[in-house]
């Protein structure tokens, strides 16, 4: 696989990875806001403000391909800040539950589920960053136990936890919430992740062009 080729590779995963930090907020928006929240003006930027992170992630994580073997580690902090604002700012609603649920000594049914999904999300990006365990035994975990092996595990478990929870919260507090707020349609939900997907692929295209019309990437391509 040329270089170039390599890079687009990753942009589509970059890509795919900020579709999902928009899937993350509908469903958020939808069932996992505190009730003190609904109908608030966050509750109503919340989805749009999601919107522009979508591509603003997608943007920089493709840009940070470039400066990747002048500035690695510019480049893993761009990427690393491409991903993890998106998480963040997805989270707020639950964080603030799980503040009150802290300050008056009480947990919904969710909560724990959703705390497991922190745990791995936390685990995620803290082995995609450190590099663990095999900057501490190079050539040791080469094939098996590697970081990136061990970052998509916890990725996926925390994916699981995340859909298991949001479906506690959609049971639990499906009546609660469609008394407060109407919910959204399907061009709040499908047609935002399809608008969103198509400005994804403008800028993957974008980049990609970028790859082929930028002297040193063909320069490093011929002594490969």
């Amino acid at each position: 696989m040329s270089t170039q080729a390599r890079h687009i590779c990753y942009f589509f995963d970059y890509g795919s990875l900020s579709i999902y930090s928009l899937g993350s907020a509908i469903a958020y928006s939808a069932y996992v806001f505190p009730d003190e929240w609904l109908s608030s003006t966050f509750h109503r930027c919340y989805v749009p403000i999601a919107v522009f992170n979508t591509v603003l992630s997608t943007g920089l994580s493709c840009f940070s391909r470039f400066p990747e073997l002048e500035q690695p580690r510019f480049s893993k902090v761009l990427r690393t800040l491409a991903f993890a604002y998106p998480y963040l700012f997805d989270s707020i609603p639950l964080f603030y539950r799980l503040y009150l649920c802290a300050e008056n000594s009480y947990a919904e049914g969710a909560i724990p589920i959703h705390i497991q999904h922190m745990v791995f999300a936390f685990l995620t990006c803290f082995i995609f960053t450190t590099h663990l365990p095999e900057r501490l035994a190079p050539g040791h975990f080469d094939y098996i136990g590697h970081s990136h092996q061990v970052f998509h595990i916890c990725g996926i478990a925390g994916t699981y936890f995340q859909m298991e929870a949001i479906m506690m919260d959609m049971a639990s507090r499906n009546d609660r919430l469609r008394a407060s707020f109407c919910l959204p349609t399907v061009s709040q939900t499908v047609g935002l992740i399809g608008i969103c997907l198509v400005i994804n692929l403008v800028i993957i295209g974008a980049f990609s062009k970028a790859l082929y019309s930028t002297p040193e990437s063909s320069k490093r391509e011929k002594t490969t």
